[in-house]
Order: structure tokens, then sequence, then C-alpha cells
């Protein structure tokens, strides 16, 4: 992912944020201060903490930002947001909903960046084939708050969440892999069952509506119709509906086009194939004209995963020319999809993905006359095995030469 790329996103991002701002409908947050001490508190806590609540300036950083450290530095300002409030001399002034709506708005603002984290930045590293899957230890203690809090809707840190959050847990249902151009189409409606299953009541209108301003121009006219229907049938929902109307309603307007399929020529049953993400068989004829360093692993391979930091150094050797002409494909020997998925969503590998179930009796095992992985090939421009024991990732300097070599001819 480069920063310009990120910021491109960002500029998108602070559109579409314009939007979500404005669709809210519901009393404004500062009717909460109603005393002098809460106003006073009100003032002090948003020029203390600005820049933690600035959820534009938050997503510029994070893109420069590892997550472990990410989530440390949500950590310690949560950790210090909640000290200043306790310890604010007139707190106990405070009525009761005002102590709900400070209490969202730094419960929230720590879920809504941590969530934000892996949305915004699978969003902006498009090479990657999956989404980050947070580790558990970051996000058990969400399973305890309560996302469906109508109190909290005032706050704009849970709005924002509201959306990631729907984001996420639609991420997860597809272990974490992206849509692609054959299945895009439904991601509107897939986050929509998502949204009903996790809320109701003003949560679910209010991210039924934010996921429409957010995605109608991306999405088919039918799903977008599909959805704001939802959001009508949603009790007292006409304000909504005139929001998301104004926003999308030229999108709910046109025509339906047929979803584009490319259509592939069969596969010939006696070639070499595997299956890839989308659960299509793919043979090497697809890659035909460009030479394929073939890296044959398994997520149980330890020495396997060892050599993936180093294939990634290998892949920044090349210049952008030199890339267009290499594949780099990954194919797993793993027994099952589901173990082979959730080491794909934790390595994080930069190329083309396949599966070859089966281990040591795998198609791509018995094809290669492979007796022990990681082992690597290097396919030629017309498909044919130049070297069947190619050097690894590890030897750098050396491969790099065989791949260049086999560019030039």
């Amino acid at each position: 992912m480069t920063y310009y790329r990120f910021l491109i996103l960002l500029l998108f991002l602070g559109i579409s944020r314009s939007f979500a701002q404005s669709i809210y409908q519901g009393p404004e947050a500062e009717t909460l201060a109603t005393t002098e001490a809460e106003k006073a508190f009100l003032a002090a806590f948003k020029t203390t903490f600005k820049t933690n609540f600035d959820a534009s300036g938050q997503y510029t950083k994070l893109a420069t930002t590892g997550l472990d450290a990410w989530e440390m530095q949500l950590f310690d300002a949560r950790k210090a947001q909640l000290a200043f409030y306790e310890a604010y001399p007139q707190g106990s002034q405070f009525s009761a909903p005002f102590k709900l709506y400070i209490d969202a708005c730094i419960r929230w603002n720590y879920w809504h960046l941590l969530l934000a984290y892996p949305i915004l930045r699978g969003n902006a590293q498009t090479s990657q084939p999956n989404v980050l899957s947070l580790p558990a230890i970051m996000v058990d203690e969400l399973a305890g708050l309560n996302v469906n809090d109508e109190a909290a809707l005032y706050a704009e840190p849970y709005q924002h969440f509201l959306y990631f959050y729907i984001t996420y847990l639609n991420s997860k249902a597809r272990n974490f892999v992206k849509y692609t151009q054959a299945d895009i189409h439904t991601s509107l409606t897939d986050k929509a069952s998502v949204a009903r299953k996790h809320l109701t009541g003003q949560p679910y209108q209010y991210a039924l509506a934010r996921l429409l301003v957010e995605n109608c121009e991306k999405a088919t006219p039918a799903s977008v119709r599909t959805v704001f229907d939802l959001l009508g049938n949603t009790p007292n929902a006409g304000r909504y509906v005139m929001i998301v109307k104004a926003r999308c309603g030229a999108v709910m307007d046109r025509k339906d086009e047929p979803v584009a399929t490319t259509k592939k020529k069969p596969a010939d049953p006696n070639a070499f194939s595997f299956t890839n993400l989308s659960g299509e068989v793919v043979t090497l004829d697809e890659f035909i004209g460009k030479v394929i360093y073939l890296d044959v692993w398994a997520s149980w391979c330890g020495p396997c995963r060892a050599e993936f930091p180093f294939s990634k150094q290998l892949q920044e050797r090349l210049t952008k020319k030199q890339k267009e002409q290499v594949v780099f494909l990954y194919l797993s020997i793993d027994d099952s999809e589901e173990a082979w998925k959730k080491a794909l969503n934790a390595l994080q590998l930069t190329g083309e993905q396949g599966l070859s179930k089966g281990g040591w009796h795998s198609r791509t095992v018995q094809y290669f006359g492979i007796g022990s992985i990681p082992r690597y090939l290097l396919i030629d421009r017309k498909g044919k095995v130049a070297d069947e024991n190619a050097k690894r990732p590890s030897q750098t300097d050396a491969i790099l030469q065989d791949i260049l070599k086999l560019i030039s001819e």
C-alpha cells in the first residue's frame, strides 16, 4: 500500500463522510449539556482530546501505523479521556443523560477506530485478497458490550462504530476474503443482512441509511432498492428515507444491467489445475505470457512460513514493469479450505493464491513430484517448467537473477 493511494481513499471517505454526518436523525449532542458545569466540561474535553475524535485525521494516521501500535495508542487515549472525565471537579453535577453521552463518546471512539483499521487498510491494499482479521485478544471485550445502544446514537463515535462494526462482521462472515468483480454486486445486501442480524430499532435504522449513503454509487440499482425497501419498512423512517432518496435516488432510478461475468473456457481435465479464492478452477494456461514463480506450501509448514518475508522482499526488488511480467503463485496443499484461508488472513501474502487439497496426495504434489515443502518452481512465459527446484526467496539475489533472465527471454 502506498501512502499516496491511501490519501486518495481518504479523499473519497472525506466526501462520503459529509453525507454520513448529516443522516443522523435525533437530538443534537450539545442539547445534553444543560448546566454551566456540563458546558464547561464539554468545551474542555473537546479541546483536550480534539485529535482523538477527528475521524479523518485518525484515518490518515492509521495508514502508517502498525496494528499493535495502533491499538496501544487507542488504549492510551481512552485511558486519558476516562481519567480526565473522572477527575473533573464538577463531575458530580452532571446529569445522567450527559454522563451516558460522555461514556458513549469515550467507549465507541475506541471501538470505531479499532474496527476501522482493517477495513480502511484493506480497501487501500488492493493487491491483498483478504481483509485483516483482528486478533481475538483485541476484540474479545466487544462481545460483552451492548452494541445495540439507542441512547448512544447521540454520540458521533457510535454512529461511526455502527458502520465499521457491520462492515467488519460482514468481512468475518466471508472469512475475510475481499469481494471480487464476480460477487461485488452482493456486498450491499450482504451488509444489510448482517445489520439485521445484529441490530434492532434506531441503530439498525441508522446503519441501513449509512450503508446506503456510503455505498449506493458503488452498488447495483437492484441491491440499492432492496436495502432501501428494508429501511422504508422500519418504524418512523420518513426522514431517513428522504435523506437516502436525495443521495441515492438517481441510482435507484437506473435500469439494471446484467451482472458482468467472465466466461472462462472449461478447464482441460487432464491439465494441471487448482482452486482460487473464489472457488474457481484455474489452470496455468491463464498465466501464459508471464513468468511464474510457484511456491508450494501449507499452513502447518514452519519453513514455508519462514520464507514469506523474503518473498515479499523479492517482489519489492522488482520494478513496476517487471512485476507486470511475473506471477507469484502460492499453492497450498492444506487438507481444508478453512485452514488455508485462516493462514492467508494471518500472512497477508501478495500474489495469486490457490488451494490444492489433499496434502501429500494432492494434485500439485503428484503432478510435480514433490517430496517436501516448501518447494519452488520457475515456469517460463510459454507455460513450461524452467526450473523444477528453483531457489528459495531467502536466496534473494540468486532467484531474482533467474526470474529476470526468464523475463528477458
